[in-house]
């Protein structure tokens, strides 16, 4: 045995100072008594104070003096298995004197004698409060995780370089998939086969350009339709510069679409010209029809992205514009565009972008 101190008493400040730094002490029950003895750090760490005399002996049920009234429980059920001579591992709370709330865990076993009759219980008591309050505050910081992912219908994974994914770290909580099917390749089975290719040549290109990434998608959800999802893809780099693995986020992106599409007054720059075009007006004949100067009008056609901060003018060059023989649309790929309701049928697309910009005007 290493001995850290010299002296008469080697060994027990030896012994000491390993149940002080390492939060830990002994115990041990005769079974045939009852009795219980303990090392002076266990008695510490249970917030209780030496026995004096037989009446203040210790036995296993001392424990239930400063147990968590919430955690007695454990301490009985720590008996029984005493009592059936099996091993035990448990955890519980006790309460000091002064309030105090330590966290603790118990470890023990039945020791048996040269005839096989169960003698005594032995095992170590360990203080594990800053284990517990950190894996509680994890336990804190996945469930705000988790609400978001269910409210953003989102999905956190890790992948390799070669697009391989290792993990589902979190997902919708009313997601009632396996999550074995978005893992490995597997998830290429469910984005839509004419992206696919689009996918794989995202991935192939990622190991060389090592940065964050955005893939748009067509993903078979759990209704057994398409659905379009962003995928945020960033790697997380050594500090040789190599990369360990990628961590990406999905998210549905369709309700940005039916967002954009339940606004009714809600134009492009790019559609209000294009619906000009169709009807072959100038952007006078617009301003005569809903009172607008052709230089408010100019601004607004100028602006590429949806803006809303000119909503009211907005509605009205829509009712003039509509009024004419054009509608709108926007597709669930962001794709906005015009079409005539009153000539020859005629469908226009005003942008190629995944998604109109949206730009404060």
């Amino acid at each position: 045995m290493l001995l850290l101190f010299s002296g008469d008493n080697a060994v027990r400040d030896t012994f000491q100072l390993a149940e002080e730094v390492a939060h830990f002490g002994l115990w041990q029950v005769d079974l045939a008594t009852g009795a219980m003895t303990c090392s002076a750090n266990m008695l510490r760490l249970l917030g209780l104070a030496p026995p004096v005399g037989d009446a203040d002996a210790m036995r296993f049920s001392t424990l239930e003096r400063v147990t968590h009234p919430d955690d007695m429980p454990v301490i009985a059920e720590i008996q029984h298995i005493i009592a059936d001579g099996l091993p035990f591992d448990r955890h519980f709370r006790v309460i000091h004197p002064n309030g105090r709330v330590r966290h603790l865990s118990i470890h023990g076993e039945v020791v048996v004698d040269a005839a096989g009759r169960k003698s005594r219980a032995i095992g170590v008591l360990m203080d594990v409060t800053v284990h517990a309050e950190t894996m509680r505050a994890s336990q804190v910081d996945a469930e705000r995780v988790r609400a978001i992912m269910t409210a953003i219908d989102g999905r956190l994974w890790t992948a390799r370089s070669d697009g391989f994914r290792t993990d589902l770290l979190l997902r919708s909580a009313a997601s009632r998939s396996v999550p074995g099917t978005w893992l490995g390749f597997n998830w290429l089975t469910r984005v839509h086969p004419d992206d696919v290719g689009r996918a794989r040549t995202a991935w192939a290109e990622a190991p060389e350009q090592v940065h964050s990434f955005t893939l748009d998608l067509r993903v078979l959800g759990e209704d057994d339709s398409y659905h379009w999802r962003r995928h945020y893809c960033s790697p997380i780099v050594n500090d040789d510069g190599s990369v360990r693995e990628w961590v990406g986020l999905s998210l549905l992106i369709n309700q940005e679409q039916a967002a954009a599409q339940a606004e009714p007054g809600l134009l492009t720059g790019a559609q209000i010209r294009a619906g000009r075009g169709i009807l072959n007006w100038s952007v006078k004949d617009l301003a005569d029809r809903t009172g607008l100067s052709t230089g408010a009008l100019r601004r607004i056609e100028a602006h590429e992205g949806y803006n809303r901060t000119a909503a009211s003018a907005l509605l009205l060059i829509k009712d003039a514009l509509s009024a004419g023989g054009v509608d709108f649309f926007v597709l669930p790929t962001g794709e906005a565009g015009v079409y005539a309701t009153r000539k020859e049928s005629r469908l226009k697309l005003v942008t190629e972008n995944a998604r109109p910009k949206k730009v404060s005007f």
